[in-house]
Protein backbone atom coordinates (compact mmCIF):
# COMPACT_ATOMS: atom_id res chain seq x y z
CA UNK A 1 0.00 0.00 0.00
CA UNK A 2 1.01 3.51 -0.74
CA UNK A 3 1.96 6.31 2.07
CA UNK A 4 -1.16 8.04 1.76
CA UNK A 5 -3.73 5.54 2.53
CA UNK A 6 -1.12 4.45 5.52
CA UNK A 7 -1.24 7.84 6.94
CA UNK A 8 -5.40 7.50 7.51
CA UNK A 9 -4.16 5.24 10.54
CA UNK A 10 -5.72 6.89 13.73
CA UNK A 11 -2.72 7.97 16.01
CA UNK A 12 -4.56 7.95 19.19
CA UNK A 13 -4.30 11.16 20.98
CA UNK A 14 -1.68 12.63 22.35
CA UNK A 15 0.41 13.13 25.81
CA UNK A 16 3.30 15.70 26.03
CA UNK A 17 3.57 16.06 22.06
CA UNK A 18 5.29 12.47 22.11
CA UNK A 19 5.50 10.50 19.11
CA UNK A 20 6.69 7.53 17.83
CA UNK A 21 7.20 6.75 14.00
CA UNK A 22 6.57 3.84 12.91
CA UNK A 23 7.95 2.66 9.20
CA UNK A 24 5.81 -0.11 8.23
CA UNK A 25 3.90 -1.49 4.94
CA UNK A 26 0.88 -2.52 7.34
CA UNK A 27 -2.22 -0.62 8.33
CA UNK A 28 -3.01 -3.47 10.60
CA UNK A 29 0.41 -3.07 12.18
CA UNK A 30 0.02 1.17 12.62
CA UNK A 31 -3.56 0.70 13.94
CA UNK A 32 -2.55 -1.88 16.51
CA UNK A 33 0.27 0.30 17.89
CA UNK A 34 -1.51 3.04 17.83
CA UNK A 35 -4.37 1.21 19.80
CA UNK A 36 -1.32 -0.36 22.11
CA UNK A 37 -0.33 3.60 23.19
CA UNK A 38 -3.36 5.61 23.32
CA UNK A 39 -2.84 8.79 24.48
CA UNK A 40 0.98 7.73 25.97
CA UNK A 41 2.08 8.67 22.58
CA UNK A 42 1.19 10.17 18.66
CA UNK A 43 1.76 6.87 16.01
CA UNK A 44 3.08 8.50 13.51
CA UNK A 45 3.17 5.77 10.25
CA UNK A 46 5.46 6.52 7.28
CA UNK A 47 5.57 3.53 4.52
CA UNK A 48 9.29 3.82 4.07
CA UNK A 49 10.35 6.68 1.97
CA UNK A 50 13.16 7.84 3.18
CA UNK A 51 12.34 12.12 2.46
CA UNK A 52 8.90 11.73 4.48
CA UNK A 53 10.97 9.84 7.02
CA UNK A 54 13.91 12.21 7.72
CA UNK A 55 11.01 15.00 8.01
CA UNK A 56 8.63 12.80 10.54
CA UNK A 57 12.19 11.86 12.59
CA UNK A 58 13.54 15.57 12.62
CA UNK A 59 10.14 17.33 13.90
CA UNK A 60 9.75 18.07 17.56
CA UNK A 61 8.90 15.63 20.15
CA UNK A 62 10.33 12.48 18.61
CA UNK A 63 9.98 9.66 21.19
CA UNK A 64 11.43 6.81 19.23
CA UNK A 65 11.63 5.01 15.96
CA UNK A 66 9.86 1.39 15.08
CA UNK A 67 10.97 -0.43 12.10
CA UNK A 68 8.89 -3.40 10.81
CA UNK A 69 10.72 -6.47 9.99
CA UNK A 70 7.94 -8.45 8.98
CA UNK A 71 8.00 -10.51 5.44
CA UNK A 72 8.08 -9.43 2.82
CA UNK A 73 10.30 -6.53 3.75
CA UNK A 74 12.17 -7.33 5.95
CA UNK A 75 15.78 -6.98 3.76
CA UNK A 76 14.55 -3.47 3.15
CA UNK A 77 14.67 -2.70 6.49
CA UNK A 78 17.96 -4.27 7.43
CA UNK A 79 19.00 -1.54 4.64
CA UNK A 80 16.83 1.38 6.69
CA UNK A 81 18.14 1.10 9.64
CA UNK A 82 22.06 1.33 8.71
CA UNK A 83 20.14 4.62 6.99
CA UNK A 84 18.77 5.73 9.61
CA UNK A 85 21.58 5.21 12.13
CA UNK A 86 24.00 7.64 9.77
CA UNK A 87 21.64 10.12 9.27
CA UNK A 88 20.13 9.96 12.86
CA UNK A 89 23.12 8.43 15.50
CA UNK A 90 21.19 9.76 18.33
CA UNK A 91 17.98 8.23 17.43
CA UNK A 92 16.53 5.10 19.34
CA UNK A 93 15.48 2.87 17.17
CA UNK A 94 13.34 -0.52 18.08
CA UNK A 95 11.99 -3.08 15.85
CA UNK A 96 9.03 -5.33 15.32
CA UNK A 97 7.79 -8.23 13.90
CA UNK A 98 5.95 -11.17 14.90
CA UNK A 99 7.27 -14.31 16.59
CA UNK A 100 5.86 -16.86 13.82
CA UNK A 101 8.26 -14.91 11.66
CA UNK A 102 11.75 -15.83 13.27
CA UNK A 103 13.84 -14.33 10.32
CA UNK A 104 11.61 -11.13 11.21
CA UNK A 105 13.22 -11.21 15.05
CA UNK A 106 16.67 -12.38 13.72
CA UNK A 107 17.52 -9.27 11.44
CA UNK A 108 15.92 -7.03 14.01
CA UNK A 109 18.40 -8.50 16.65
CA UNK A 110 21.19 -8.63 14.34
CA UNK A 111 20.85 -4.80 13.26
CA UNK A 112 21.03 -4.24 17.01
CA UNK A 113 17.65 -2.53 17.76
CA UNK A 114 17.02 -1.32 21.48
CA UNK A 115 13.97 -3.73 21.87
CA UNK A 116 11.98 -5.57 19.53
CA UNK A 117 7.84 -5.68 19.58
CA UNK A 118 6.00 -8.50 18.65
CA UNK A 119 3.08 -7.74 17.29
CA UNK A 120 1.51 -11.30 18.32
CA UNK A 121 2.18 -10.07 22.09
CA UNK A 122 -0.17 -7.46 24.21
CA UNK A 123 -0.64 -4.22 23.64
CA UNK A 124 0.32 -3.77 27.25
CA UNK A 125 4.19 -5.50 26.44
CA UNK A 126 3.96 -3.09 23.50
CA UNK A 127 3.37 0.08 25.85
CA UNK A 128 5.48 -0.55 28.59
CA UNK A 129 8.72 -1.50 25.74
CA UNK A 130 7.94 1.55 24.29
CA UNK A 131 7.27 4.14 27.24
CA UNK A 132 10.71 2.39 28.90
CA UNK A 133 12.43 3.69 25.83
CA UNK A 134 11.23 7.39 25.51
CA UNK A 135 11.93 7.37 29.46
CA UNK A 136 15.42 6.45 29.34
CA UNK A 137 15.90 8.75 25.82
CA UNK A 138 14.49 11.34 27.92
CA UNK A 139 17.10 11.19 30.12
CA UNK A 140 20.03 12.18 27.54
CA UNK A 141 20.77 16.04 27.25
CA UNK A 142 18.39 17.47 24.40
CA UNK A 143 22.02 18.26 22.69
CA UNK A 144 22.86 14.11 22.35
CA UNK A 145 19.37 13.24 21.61
CA UNK A 146 19.32 14.12 17.83
CA UNK A 147 22.47 16.12 16.93
CA UNK A 148 24.99 14.35 14.96
CA UNK A 149 27.38 13.06 16.82
CA UNK A 150 30.98 14.10 15.98
CA UNK A 151 31.88 10.90 13.41
CA UNK A 152 35.43 9.01 12.11
CA UNK A 153 35.88 7.19 9.45
CA UNK A 154 36.65 4.33 7.61
CA UNK A 155 38.80 2.31 5.26
CA UNK A 156 38.34 -0.88 3.69
CA UNK A 157 41.41 -2.05 2.03
CA UNK A 158 40.51 -4.65 -0.48
CA UNK A 159 42.42 -7.82 -1.66
CA UNK A 160 41.01 -10.06 -4.33
CA UNK A 161 43.44 -13.17 -2.98
CA UNK A 162 45.30 -13.93 -0.28
CA UNK A 163 48.88 -13.34 0.01
CA UNK A 164 48.63 -9.59 -1.73
CA UNK A 165 50.38 -7.61 1.42
CA UNK A 166 46.31 -6.57 2.61
CA UNK A 167 46.91 -7.62 5.79
CA UNK A 168 50.15 -6.18 6.07
CA UNK A 169 49.19 -2.71 4.91
CA UNK A 170 46.65 -2.63 7.19
CA UNK A 171 47.87 -3.39 10.23
CA UNK A 172 50.78 -0.75 9.94
CA UNK A 173 48.53 1.75 8.90
CA UNK A 174 45.75 1.20 11.70
CA UNK A 175 48.86 1.63 14.19
CA UNK A 176 50.44 4.61 12.68
CA UNK A 177 47.25 6.28 13.07
CA UNK A 178 47.14 5.14 16.91
CA UNK A 179 50.67 6.57 17.67
CA UNK A 180 49.71 10.31 15.31
CA UNK A 181 47.04 10.38 17.94
CA UNK A 182 49.61 10.11 20.92
CA UNK A 183 51.46 12.19 18.91
CA UNK A 184 48.43 14.70 19.42
CA UNK A 185 47.71 14.02 22.71
CA UNK A 186 51.20 14.86 23.90
CA UNK A 187 51.65 17.90 22.02
CA UNK A 188 48.00 18.91 23.73
CA UNK A 189 49.35 17.99 27.07
CA UNK A 190 52.52 20.13 26.71
CA UNK A 191 50.56 23.13 25.45
CA UNK A 192 48.44 22.30 28.66
CA UNK A 193 45.52 22.75 26.57
CA UNK A 194 42.57 20.17 26.25
CA UNK A 195 41.85 18.93 23.01
CA UNK A 196 38.63 17.32 21.97
CA UNK A 197 38.46 13.99 21.02
CA UNK A 198 37.99 12.79 17.30
CA UNK A 199 35.38 10.51 16.59
CA UNK A 200 33.05 10.59 19.62
CA UNK A 201 33.10 12.80 22.80
CA UNK A 202 32.19 9.81 24.98
CA UNK A 203 35.51 8.74 25.27
CA UNK A 204 38.31 10.16 27.74
CA UNK A 205 40.86 11.53 25.95
CA UNK A 206 43.77 10.11 27.54
CA UNK A 207 42.47 6.81 28.17
CA UNK A 208 40.88 5.80 25.13
CA UNK A 209 41.86 3.90 21.96
CA UNK A 210 41.04 5.97 18.04
CA UNK A 211 42.31 3.20 15.55
CA UNK A 212 41.22 0.06 14.88
CA UNK A 213 42.06 -2.59 12.86
CA UNK A 214 39.26 -5.17 11.96
CA UNK A 215 40.82 -7.94 10.49
CA UNK A 216 38.04 -9.06 8.42
CA UNK A 217 40.59 -10.65 5.72
CA UNK A 218 40.92 -14.25 5.04
CA UNK A 219 42.89 -16.56 5.96
CA UNK A 220 41.17 -15.31 9.41
CA UNK A 221 43.33 -13.61 12.04
CA UNK A 222 46.42 -13.22 10.42
CA UNK A 223 46.00 -9.44 11.38
CA UNK A 224 45.99 -10.38 15.21
CA UNK A 225 49.00 -12.60 14.50
CA UNK A 226 51.11 -9.98 13.23
CA UNK A 227 50.31 -7.52 16.03
CA UNK A 228 51.20 -10.39 18.50
CA UNK A 229 48.02 -10.43 20.24
CA UNK A 230 44.88 -12.60 20.95
CA UNK A 231 41.06 -12.07 21.41
CA UNK A 232 38.42 -13.79 22.66
CA UNK A 233 36.08 -10.68 21.94
CA UNK A 234 35.63 -11.51 17.64
CA UNK A 235 33.61 -9.57 15.03
CA UNK A 236 30.70 -11.73 15.55
CA UNK A 237 29.93 -10.86 19.04
CA UNK A 238 30.37 -7.23 18.04
CA UNK A 239 27.64 -8.48 15.44
CA UNK A 240 25.38 -9.65 18.18
CA UNK A 241 26.16 -7.08 20.71
CA UNK A 242 25.15 -3.90 18.49
CA UNK A 243 23.62 -1.72 20.50
CA UNK A 244 25.77 -2.66 23.88
CA UNK A 245 28.79 -1.18 21.61
CA UNK A 246 30.24 1.79 23.76
CA UNK A 247 33.25 3.27 25.06
CA UNK A 248 32.96 0.89 28.00
CA UNK A 249 32.65 -2.66 25.85
CA UNK A 250 35.83 -1.43 23.31
CA UNK A 251 38.18 -0.60 26.54
CA UNK A 252 37.14 -3.92 28.08
CA UNK A 253 36.22 -6.46 25.27
CA UNK A 254 38.07 -5.24 22.14
CA UNK A 255 42.06 -7.22 22.14
CA UNK A 256 44.27 -4.10 22.15
CA UNK A 257 48.10 -3.45 20.44
CA UNK A 258 50.73 -1.95 23.08
CA UNK A 259 50.71 1.50 21.11
CA UNK A 260 46.32 1.40 22.23
CA UNK A 261 45.37 0.01 18.65
CA UNK A 262 42.27 -1.95 19.09
CA UNK A 263 41.15 -4.83 17.16
CA UNK A 264 38.43 -7.03 15.82
CA UNK A 265 38.51 -10.00 13.96
CA UNK A 266 36.33 -13.12 13.12
CA UNK A 267 36.44 -15.91 15.30
CA UNK A 268 38.57 -18.83 15.66
CA UNK A 269 35.41 -20.99 14.70
CA UNK A 270 34.67 -19.52 11.04
CA UNK A 271 31.40 -21.74 10.96
CA UNK A 272 29.52 -18.61 12.43
CA UNK A 273 30.59 -16.02 9.94
CA UNK A 274 27.26 -17.29 8.32
CA UNK A 275 25.01 -15.68 11.79
CA UNK A 276 27.05 -12.10 10.17
CA UNK A 277 24.84 -10.23 7.37
CA UNK A 278 26.31 -7.91 5.09
CA UNK A 279 24.10 -5.29 6.68
CA UNK A 280 24.41 -6.34 10.56
CA UNK A 281 28.17 -5.77 9.37
CA UNK A 282 28.08 -2.19 8.04
CA UNK A 283 25.65 -1.78 11.25
CA UNK A 284 28.94 -2.22 13.68
CA UNK A 285 31.19 -0.16 11.14
CA UNK A 286 28.48 2.71 11.12
CA UNK A 287 28.23 1.92 14.92
CA UNK A 288 32.13 2.57 15.75
CA UNK A 289 32.05 5.35 14.04
CA UNK A 290 30.82 7.15 16.59
CA UNK A 291 33.00 5.75 19.13
CA UNK A 292 36.51 5.63 17.08
CA UNK A 293 38.27 8.13 15.02
CA UNK A 294 39.74 5.46 12.17
CA UNK A 295 38.84 2.01 11.28
CA UNK A 296 41.37 0.61 9.04
CA UNK A 297 39.09 -2.88 7.96
CA UNK A 298 41.22 -5.57 6.18
CA UNK A 299 39.03 -7.11 3.69
CA UNK A 300 41.81 -8.97 1.57
CA UNK A 301 41.13 -12.38 0.32
CA UNK A 302 37.09 -11.63 1.51
CA UNK A 303 36.00 -11.19 -1.95
CA UNK A 304 31.86 -11.70 -1.80
CA UNK A 305 30.40 -9.11 -3.37
CA UNK A 306 27.39 -9.10 -1.35
CA UNK A 307 29.49 -8.55 1.79
CA UNK A 308 31.93 -5.70 0.30
CA UNK A 309 29.25 -3.46 -0.96
CA UNK A 310 27.85 -2.87 2.47
CA UNK A 311 30.71 -1.66 3.75
CA UNK A 312 31.81 -0.13 0.81
CA UNK A 313 28.83 2.13 0.94
CA UNK A 314 28.91 2.39 4.66
CA UNK A 315 32.27 3.81 4.49
CA UNK A 316 32.31 5.95 1.09
CA UNK A 317 35.56 4.78 -0.09
CA UNK A 318 37.92 1.60 -0.34
CA UNK A 319 41.38 1.19 -1.27
CA UNK A 320 42.04 -1.84 -4.01
CA UNK A 321 45.02 -3.18 -2.97
CA UNK A 322 46.82 -5.45 -5.54
CA UNK A 323 50.46 -5.93 -7.07
CA UNK A 324 51.69 -6.66 -11.05
CA UNK A 325 51.28 -10.07 -10.66
CA UNK A 326 48.79 -11.55 -13.93
CA UNK A 327 46.69 -13.59 -11.22
CA UNK A 328 46.55 -10.41 -8.96
CA UNK A 329 45.59 -8.03 -11.82
CA UNK A 330 43.02 -10.56 -13.49
CA UNK A 331 41.76 -11.40 -9.84
CA UNK A 332 41.20 -7.81 -9.25
CA UNK A 333 39.41 -6.99 -12.04
CA UNK A 334 37.15 -9.93 -11.53
CA UNK A 335 35.96 -8.44 -7.94
CA UNK A 336 35.87 -5.50 -9.51
CA UNK A 337 32.96 -6.19 -11.98
CA UNK A 338 31.25 -8.08 -9.37
CA UNK A 339 30.83 -4.60 -7.10
CA UNK A 340 29.97 -2.75 -10.31
CA UNK A 341 26.78 -5.74 -10.37
CA UNK A 342 26.48 -4.69 -6.77
CA UNK A 343 25.96 -1.32 -7.56
CA UNK A 344 29.61 -0.18 -6.29
CA UNK A 345 30.60 2.99 -7.28
CA UNK A 346 34.04 2.83 -8.62
CA UNK A 347 34.89 6.11 -8.35
CA UNK A 348 34.72 5.19 -4.72
CA UNK A 349 37.75 2.92 -5.01
CA UNK A 350 40.75 3.78 -5.73
CA UNK A 351 43.98 1.65 -6.28
CA UNK A 352 46.71 0.78 -4.37
CA UNK A 353 49.88 -0.92 -6.07
CA UNK A 354 51.33 -2.54 -3.50
CA UNK A 355 54.76 -4.48 -3.68
CA UNK A 356 56.05 -2.59 -7.34
CA UNK A 357 59.33 -3.41 -8.76
CA UNK A 358 60.23 -0.61 -11.59
CA UNK A 359 62.39 -3.63 -13.12
CA UNK A 360 59.92 -6.07 -13.01
CA UNK A 361 56.14 -6.50 -14.10
CA UNK A 362 53.56 -3.61 -15.92
CA UNK A 363 54.02 -0.03 -15.12
CA UNK A 364 51.77 1.55 -12.40
CA UNK A 365 49.56 3.22 -14.71
CA UNK A 366 49.36 0.67 -17.36
CA UNK A 367 48.14 -1.80 -14.10
CA UNK A 368 45.51 1.20 -13.22
CA UNK A 369 44.42 1.63 -16.54
CA UNK A 370 43.75 -1.98 -17.11
CA UNK A 371 41.09 -2.02 -13.99
CA UNK A 372 39.86 1.51 -14.67
CA UNK A 373 40.76 2.59 -11.40
CA UNK A 374 42.23 5.98 -9.96
CA UNK A 375 45.62 5.18 -9.17
CA UNK A 376 46.58 6.55 -5.62
CA UNK A 377 49.61 5.51 -4.11
CA UNK A 378 52.83 2.86 -5.11
CA UNK A 379 54.27 1.44 -2.55
CA UNK A 380 57.79 0.01 -2.93
CA UNK A 381 58.71 -4.09 -2.52
CA UNK A 382 60.26 -4.56 1.09
CA UNK A 383 59.14 -7.75 0.92
CA UNK A 384 62.52 -8.92 2.62
CA UNK A 385 62.99 -6.58 5.61
CA UNK A 386 59.28 -7.07 6.43
CA UNK A 387 59.83 -10.52 6.71
CA UNK A 388 62.32 -10.00 8.67
CA UNK A 389 60.84 -7.56 11.30
CA UNK A 390 57.68 -10.20 11.27
CA UNK A 391 59.80 -13.34 12.13
CA UNK A 392 61.08 -10.73 15.03
CA UNK A 393 57.53 -10.57 15.97
CA UNK A 394 57.24 -6.74 15.50
CA UNK A 395 56.26 -4.46 12.80
CA UNK A 396 58.63 -2.82 10.34
CA UNK A 397 57.25 0.85 11.61
CA UNK A 398 58.94 -0.25 14.97
CA UNK A 399 61.89 -1.80 14.27
CA UNK A 400 63.14 0.48 10.99
CA UNK A 401 61.08 4.10 11.09
CA UNK A 402 63.02 5.29 7.99
CA UNK A 403 62.15 2.48 5.31
CA UNK A 404 60.24 3.21 2.40
CA UNK A 405 57.94 1.01 2.96
CA UNK A 406 57.43 2.74 6.30
CA UNK A 407 57.90 6.29 4.76
CA UNK A 408 55.22 5.50 2.32
CA UNK A 409 52.28 4.45 4.90
CA UNK A 410 53.10 7.27 7.00
CA UNK A 411 52.33 9.19 3.62
CA UNK A 412 49.19 7.74 2.74
CA UNK A 413 47.90 8.46 6.45
CA UNK A 414 49.10 12.21 5.93
CA UNK A 415 47.28 12.02 2.51
CA UNK A 416 44.08 10.97 4.49
CA UNK A 417 44.39 13.23 7.14
CA UNK A 418 45.00 16.06 4.59
CA UNK A 419 41.76 15.30 2.80
CA UNK A 420 39.82 15.33 5.88
CA UNK A 421 40.61 18.61 6.27
CA UNK A 422 38.98 19.55 2.97
CA UNK A 423 35.80 17.64 3.79
CA UNK A 424 35.83 19.17 7.04
CA UNK A 425 35.87 22.42 5.80
CA UNK A 426 33.14 22.01 3.37
CA UNK A 427 31.06 19.61 5.74
CA UNK A 428 31.52 20.87 9.54
CA UNK A 429 34.65 23.36 10.01
CA UNK A 430 34.21 23.67 13.88
CA UNK A 431 34.92 19.73 14.26
CA UNK A 432 38.11 18.93 12.00
CA UNK A 433 39.99 17.28 14.35
CA UNK A 434 41.54 14.84 11.45
CA UNK A 435 42.34 18.25 10.03
CA UNK A 436 44.33 19.49 13.50
CA UNK A 437 46.17 16.36 13.08
CA UNK A 438 47.32 16.95 9.61
CA UNK A 439 47.94 20.82 10.53
CA UNK A 440 50.41 19.69 13.13
CA UNK A 441 52.00 17.08 10.62
CA UNK A 442 52.28 19.50 7.80
CA UNK A 443 54.26 22.05 10.97
CA UNK A 444 56.18 19.40 11.98
CA UNK A 445 54.84 20.00 15.61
Amino acid sequence: MDSSQLNTAQPGSVSGNARVVLVTQSSSHAFWLASALGSDAEVIPVAGDLATLHTAISASGLGVVVVDFSAPVTEAAIALVGDLRASFPGVVIMGSGSASEPASMRAALRCGVAEFIDWDASEAEANAAIRHQMHARSQLPAAVALEPQAQGFSLPLLGARAGMGVTTLATHLAVMFQEMHAYDVRGSKNRKQVARPFGASQLPLEESAHAALLDLGLPARDGLLYLGIAGDFSFVDAVQNTRRLDATLIESAFAKHSTGTVTLAWPSDLGTLREVSPAAAAGVVSTLKSLLGVQVIDLGGMVQADFLAPLLRESGQGWVVCDQSLGGIVSTAQMLKELDAKGVNRGTLKLVLNRFNAQAGLPAKEVAQRLGLELLHVVPDRSTVLLSAASCGQLLSQSLRGDPYVTCVRSMARALLSGAVAADKVAAPASGVLGQWAKRWRRGE
